[in-house]
């Protein structure tokens, strides 16, 4: 009785704890307010305003057209503590190669309601949403949808390779793999190596609040299995999604070989997508306008 009530006393602890230190990593907090550029503001001007349901939430999203560009709309998936103005010098660098882009927040960030991110996985359940809306939207006369992802972001946008029939082609920058290498890596930040302690309380959580099935879904394999080009892109000084550990690219091996193109970069998490002047970078970005180019031959 006595070992019985220790295991009771332990575990009901490392569950509170759990969901104390999730919620934490996972609260809603205000994104930092910057100018946008002059160069910028035309763009923003121009760009068609969104709103659509994601479970009890609205979404907000923008819709950037291209002018006489390609047959394809790109759907850009946020990362953690990041929405759609977090990627303005990308969409533009996008726009000018030609491609129209639709942009969203998502839940409990930037102009999207909800109280909090949720959890990891809440970014994959509002692409699905957005994949929802973009359909009953008759595509915005797109023929094919490309799915671009940075961090959460990118884990997504190979999550939902096979949502939708007419997604062509997956770009994923700095992807984590899975919920629980993301969730493990994003714990230990505040609590050392007690987070691997508590992994399986981790799990447990997050099944409550997204379902088990969803996060057991892994990135390396849905790649795997699915039939549409895909680009993972990783930085050798990540240190947030370290690319020999929680990334897509580390689990390559996993991948079956001509599945995915794989260009690894010399820069870090985020700042692989700027230049030192803090647009675009140039020579990523036109990395991924060529695999584009491929993707709709």
């Amino acid at each position: 009785m006595i070992i019985l009530s220790i295991m009771v006393a332990f575990s009901a602890t490392s569950m509170a704890a759990t969901k104390l230190i999730y919620d934490r990593i996972y609260t809603r907090v205000a994104p930092e307010v910057t100018p946008v550029p002059e160069e910028l503001q035309p763009m923003v001007r121009e760009r068609q305003p969104l709103s659509y349901p994601s479970g009890a939430h609205q979404l907000a999203g923008y819709l950037y057209c291209a002018q006489g560009g390609q047959d394809a709309l790109v759907i850009l998936v946020p990362g953690y503590h990041a929405g759609a103005d977090s990627y303005l010098w990308q969409i533009k660098g996008l726009l000018d190669r030609g491609w129209s882009v639709l942009a969203f927040d998502p839940t409990g960030w930037g102009a999207s309601q909800g109280d909090s991110l949720v959890g990891f996985s809440q970014v994959l359940v509002d692409l699905e949403q957005t994949l929802k809306y973009v359909e009953k939207s008759g595509y915005f006369g797109y023929t094919n949808i490309i799915l671009l992802g940075h961090s959460q972001g990118g884990y997504a946008a190979c999550c939902a390779l096979e949502y939708d029939k007419r997604i062509c082609a997956a770009v994923s920058v700095s992807g984590v793999n899975s919920p629980m290498e993301g969730v493990v890596g994003a714990a230990a930040a505040y609590t050392g190596p007690l987070a691997y302690g508590n992994y399986g309380f981790l799990w447990a959580y997050q099944a409550l609040l997204f379902a088990p099935e969803r996060v057991n879904l892994r990135a390396d394999r849905q790649i795997a299995r699915a039939s549409v080009p895909v680009l993972v892109i990783h930085g050798e000084q990540d240190t947030q999604v370290p690319a020999e550990r929680y990334s897509i690219l580390s689990h390559r091996e996993q991948i079956p070989q001509g599945r995915a193109e794989y260009l690894v970069c010399d820069q870090g998490h985020t700042d692989l997508l700027f230049d030192e002047t803090g647009r675009e970078n140039r020579e990523l970005m036109d990395s991924i306008h060529r695999f584009l180019l491929n993707s709709l031959d």
